[in-house]
């Protein structure tokens, strides 16, 4: 059985290298950028862990009992912990259950498996609890902890597992990736520049039509940079969006301007934001990055999407510092 993405063949080797010799930690915290898929290599790990029948080098056989009780989802010794939907964030009682369930004796194979994305969504009481788990696992138990940023996790939690960092595939695997997904070779630049290099993120990018909605966005930048729009109605306009994807749209648009500035050209699939590049300075881009990420952290939060699109619109308008 194979990584669930090419360019997560080597990881997933390791990873059963590990598991197959015996030599995998107690908790493991999975790191990397959004998109790269490490909920799948997460899964993967998971299954080969859980399977009893497991191959020479640790792949799950995908025939035993415990192999069809995962893919039926039903696995009594798999327990899964995320984002409730009606939350914001991962509490206490969830990682109160997850510790209980993680001293139950297995009902068969070789371990109790958890699943905890994204880590970093603890609350800081769900976090001490885990903290307790994490110092006195429970004999034959793997914990694999999924972040995005793990920076935001305590640093008690991340001293007690092991990490491993899963980085951005090559380009040319992404691009060919990419292709075998059917997106549209013309659109490949634009959209590996909003998705960071992320292959998942731009595939998802390119099956919403994201790209018109992020072409759109640059125009109204343009326009409010010019002082030839309002940051109200701009605000109005935009307020229905993903607020927090929005202000990371526009974190975008300024560094791929500052790149401009710097180069004295767009690379390719970034053309678009030559308007852009030319109404703002250097030292102004730099001024906003950090307020912008501050406003990033507040769009997590309940705060009226209109009044925080206001604040970052007019970061950007004319005579603004």
């Amino acid at each position: 059985m194979s990584a669930p993405y090419p360019w997560l063949e080597d990881a997933y080797r390791q990873l059963l290298g590990r598991l197959a010799g015996g030599r995998l930690p107690h908790a493991l915290l999975l790191t990397g950028p959004v998109g790269i898929g490490k909920r799948a290599l997460a899964e993967s790990l998971a299954l080969a862990a859980l399977c009893t029948a497991p191959g020479v080098e640790g792949a799950p056989c995908g025939h035993c009992d415990s192999c069809r009780l995962y893919r039926a989802d039903t696995h009594p010794d798999l327990t899964r912990v995320t984002i409730p939907e009606d939350k914001t964030q991962i509490v206490v009682d969830q990682i109160r259950e997850l510790s209980e369930t993680m001293g139950l004796s297995r009902s068969m194979g070789a371990h109790r498996v958890a699943l905890l994305w994204p880590a970093e969504a603890m609350n800081p009481n769900a976090a001490n609890s885990l903290l307790k788990t994490l110092e006195e696992p429970p004999e034959r138990t793997l914990m694999i902890l999924v972040s995005a940023e793990p920076s935001r996790l305590p640093a008690t939690i991340r001293s007690r597992c092991q990490t491993l960092a899963v980085p951005l595939p090559p380009d040319e695997i992404t691009r060919a990736w990419l292709a075998g997904q059917g997106v549209q070779a013309g659109q490949v630049d634009a959209l590996l520049c909003l998705a960071r290099g992320a292959p998942l993120v731009a595939r998802d990018l390119a099956e919403e039509g994201a790209l018109e909605q992020w072409h759109a966005l640059l125009g109204d930048l343009s326009q409010l940079t010019r002082g030839k729009t309002g940051t109200v109605a701009l605000a109005e306009r935009w307020k229905a969006q993903d607020t927090e994807r929005l202000i990371r749209w526009v974190q975008i648009a300024l560094w791929e301007s500052a790149r401009i500035a710097f180069t004295g050209r767009a690379a390719a699939g970034r053309e678009d934001l030559q308007p852009l590049a030319k109404t703002l300075d250097l030292g102004r881009i730099f001024q906003l990055q950090d307020r912008l990420t501050e406003w990033r952290r507040l769009a997590r939060t309940t705060v009226n999407p209109q009044m925080l699109l206001e604040e970052v619109f007019a970061g950007l308008a004319p005579g603004r510092a």
